[in-house]
């Protein structure tokens, strides 16, 4: 079966993907001299928070803890819409931004252990995703403690590749084909951790594909006698 050629870029993807949501939210206000137009984005919450879900299973939230975090963050969204309503230079915007997930930061240190602040300061970008593909794959706790591992080598060894080429001066191409090979190793790895039904419907998600249904079987297309 053809490698899924995803995983050199899951890491960097997903930061990727949080900075241009960030992006979007402070994208230029319009253009001096014309007609200016609110800056509407109000169906999508914070793009920065974990799911609540997410932090339920990785700080093992009680159900009280839970509700007050999704209270909180009902509360900080709405904020959230507002803001990206106003009209505003975009750095004014950023800096309500941050002022508004510092206040939420302090409601949930209001509401979490020491212990469990802890851990969620110290969460890893790998463990988060690997919890949204423990879920979306059904993956046993034995292939998402592979899965785990594999994404933290993957990380090492792309900030090694990145290392490298600034102190020996590769060139982009040079680069590239470190990346390609490192992408190559990590497909093998995955794919003896994934099933193939787990690898076809990660190739799913990732390409945005919806589920197609099942085909009926063949002799219930048999037209009658």
């Amino acid at each position: 079966m053809r490698g899924l050629q995803w995983m050199g870029y899951v890491l960097v993807g997903i930061i990727s993907l949080c900075c241009h949501s960030w992006a979007q939210e402070e994208a230029s206000p319009p253009g001096e001299g014309k007609q200016q137009q609110p800056f509407i984005r109000t169906t999508a919450p914070d793009p920065a928070l974990p799911p609540v879900s997410m932090l339920t299973r990785l700080l093992a939230l009680t159900p009280e803890q839970e509700q007050k975090i999704r209270q909180i963050y009902a509360e900080h969204n709405r904020s959230y819409g507002e803001i990206l309503q106003q009209q505003m230079s975009a750095k004014e915007r950023q800096e309500k931004l941050r002022e508004l997930r510092r206040g939420m930061q302090k409601k949930l240190e209001a509401v979490l252990t020491p212990q469990q602040l802890h851990k969620l300061r110290n969460l890893e970008p790998e463990a988060m995703l690997v919890d949204r593909l423990t879920v979306a794959l059904k993956l046993t706790p034995e292939q998402s403690a592979q899965l785990l591992e594999v994404m933290r080598e993957q990380t090492a060894a792309i900030r090694a590749i990145e290392k490298q080429a600034r102190e020996n001066g590769w060139s982009e191409q040079q680069k590239k084909e470190k990346l390609a090979e490192l992408r190559k190793q990590t497909d093998e790895k995955v794919n003896k951790i994934l099933t193939p039904e787990q690898q076809r419907r990660l190739k799913q998600i990732l390409q945005g594909e919806p589920e197609k249904p099942a085909t009926p079987p063949q002799e219930e297309q048999k037209p009658s006698p």
